[in-house]
C-alpha cells in the first residue's frame, strides 16, 4: 500500500500513533531548558496579515493531520494520539524554542509564530525533523500567497494542500530501512567540552549572522570541498582555538578530542517521504592527543570522515543499532518509568559526552520562482544545546546567502567570533545580524 492515497479521515481515525525510533529518546531528557524544539523562520518581503495567515494554517494543518497529536503515555512506551487541534499562532517572544506543555492534554506540539514580515514554525522533536518541519512550512508559506491572491504555480518541491496523503508520509523510516545482523558501529571515546561558564537563566541566545554564499562557495571550491564540508572544518579549528588557548591557562587537559555532530537527512540516502524524524548523525573528529591540526589537514580529514561516515552502508550500521535496542524483547517488556531512567542515563552518559558541538546543514531552499520573488531569508534556530556542549550551530541557503544561527547557553560568545573571524579573515563576507 505503499504511496496509495489516504485521506484525512482515514489518518485520523487511526486514533494513535507509535513514536518513530529516533522520537522515543525526547520524552526521556525533555526539561524546561533542553526542550529538544527547533524554529524555522522564512522572512517575507511584506508584513504577514494575520486574517490570511490564520486561514492557511487551517488549510494547511488539515493537509498534515499527523502533526495534530499530542504525546500521551501507556504502560509500556509513549504514543502520538490524535488531538484535531490546529497549532497555535503566536506573537514571537524574545526566547526562541521554549518547551511545549506536552503532559496537558490535547496539546499542539508545533506552533506558529508572527512578527512583522516574519513567519516562524517551531516543532518538537517527538513529532519531526528539519526536514519534515520544512516541508510543512513550504506549504503553509504556498497556501498563505495564494490566499493573498498571487499566483503561484503548483510545483513539485511543494506538498500542496489538495494534494492525497500518502502513507508514507507518517512511516517510522527507521524499522522500514532496519537490517538484521548488521554490525554496529565501534565505540567512542569522551569529547573535550567547552569550558564557558552556563550563564544565567533563562540561558539560550542566539547570534544571528549572514554569509554571502557565492563567495563561500568560491572559498570552499578552491579547496574541492562542499559547504558542509568547510564549515564543520571551520567549527573544528575554531575548538581546537579555543583548546589551545585553554590550554594556556590550565597545563593539564582533560580530552583531547573534538567532535562534531552533523545531522544527515535519511530521506536523501533511502527512498522514503516520512514527514516524521528521519535523520542520523556523521560524527566527524580530530584528536589533539596526535598535535595541532593545520586547517588544509582539517579540511581532509573532515571531508574524508564525512564523506565515508555518510555512505549509505556506514549510515545502516546506526540505523540497526539503534532499531535492535528497541526490538529488544527485554527492552519491550520493562515498564515506562524504568525505560525513561535508562535512555536518560545512556543519553548522559553517551549522548552528552560524545560530541564537542552540532552543526545542522539544512542545505538549499528551492521553491517556484514566484515564492522566491516574495521572500528574503530562511533562518534556522537549533535547539537548545545541553549542558556539556553549551553551543549549536545551524545553516540554511536561500538564493545568495546562508543563514547561520549559533545557539549558546554559556556566558562567552567567544567561540561565535572566532568562527565568524576566520570566515572574514578567509575573505568570506558575513554580516552579524539584530533581533527586532
Amino acid at each position: 500500500m505503499k504511496g496509495e492515497g489516504l485521506n484525512t479521515n482515514a489518518v485520523k481515525e487511526i486514533g494513535w500513533l507509535k513514536l518513530d525510533n529516533a522520537a522515543k529518546l525526547f520524552p526521556a531528557i525533555m526539561s524546561g531548558e533542553l526542550t529538544s524544539v527547533f524554529r524555522i523562520t522564512a522572512f517575507l518581503k511584506k508584513p504577514i496579515k494575520f486574517t490570511a495567515i490564520k486561514e492557511a494554517v487551517e488549510i494547511t494543518s488539515r493537509r498534515f493531520p499527523y502533526f495534530s497529536v499530542s504525546l500521551g503515555s501507556g504502560l509500556f512506551w509513549y504514543y502520538l494520539e490524535y488531538n484535531h487541534q490546529l497549532p497555535r499562532i503566536l506573537t514571537e517572544e524574545k526566547i526562541p524554542c521554549t518547551a511545549f506543555a506536552v503532559k496537558r492534554k490535547n496539546e499542539p506540539l508545533y506552533r506558529i509564530l508572527v512578527k512583522g514580515n516574519r513567519i516562524s514554525v517551531e516543532f518538537i522533536h517527538i513529532l519531526t525533523d528539519g526536514g519534515g518541519a520544512f516541508e510543512y512550512l513550504k506549504s503553509l508559506l504556498f497556501t498563505y500567497f495564494r490566499l493573498n491572491g498571487n499566483n503561484i504555480r503548483s510545483d513539485e518541491e511543494i506538498i500542496l494542500p489538495e494534494s492525497p496523503i500518502s502513507e508514507e508520509e507518517i512511516e517510522d523510516g527507521y524499522k522500514r530501512f532496519f537490517r538484521k545482523r548488521i554490525p554496529p558501529p565501534g565505540k567512542l571515546t569522551k569529547a573535550w567540552h567547552l569550558p564557558f561558564s552556563l550563564d544565567g537563566k533563562p540561558r539560550l541566545k542566539i547570534i544571528r549572522s549572514q554569509i554571502t554564499l557565492d563567495k563561500l562557495l568560491e572559498v570552499a571550491g578552491s579547496h574541492n570541498v562542499s559547504v558542509t564540508e568547510y564549515m564543520v572544518s571551520v567549527y573544528l579549528f575554531t575548538l581546537q582555538m579555543i583548546y589551545l588557548e585553554e590550554k594556556e591557562k590550565v597545563k593539564k587537559q582533560k580530552r583531547g578530542v573534538l567532535r562534531i555532530e552533523v545531522p544527515v537527512n535519511l530521506r536523501k540516502k533511502f527512498p522514503s517521504k516520512t514527514m516524521r524524524n528521519f535523520s542520523l548523525f556523521v560524527l566527524p573528529e580530530i584528536d589533539l592527543r596526535l598535535g595541532v591540526y593545520s586547517f588544509d589537514e582539517i579540511l581532509k580529514i573532515v571531508t574524508y570522515q564525512l564523506q565515508t561516515g555518510a555512505d549509505v552502508k556506514q549510515i545502516t550500521r546506526f540505523l540497526s543499532q539503534n532499531v535492535g535496542h528497541e526490538k529488544s524483547p527485554f527492552v519491550r517488556l520493562l515498564p515506562l518509568f524504568i525505560k525513561c531512567i535508562a535512555i536518560s542515563a545512556v543519553y548522559k552518559r553517551l549522548g552528552s559526552n560524545q560530541c564537542s558541538g552540532i552543526l545542522t546543514n539544512l542545505g538549499r531552499v528551492k521553491l517556484p520562482e514566484e515564492m522566491e520573488d516574495l521572500i528574503d531569508a530562511f533562518e534556522v534556530v537549533p535547539t537548545p544545546p545541553n549542558t556539556h556542549v553549551k553551543i549549536s550551530c545551524a545553516m540554511v541557503t536561500f538564493r545568495n546567502q546562508l543563514r547561520l544561527d549559533f545557539g549558546n547557553i554559556s556566558r562567552s560568545t567567544s567561540f561565535e567570533m572566532h568562527f565568524l573571524k576566520y570566515l572574514t579573515e578567509s575573505g568570506i563576507p558575513v554580516k552579524i545580524l539584530t533581533n527586532n
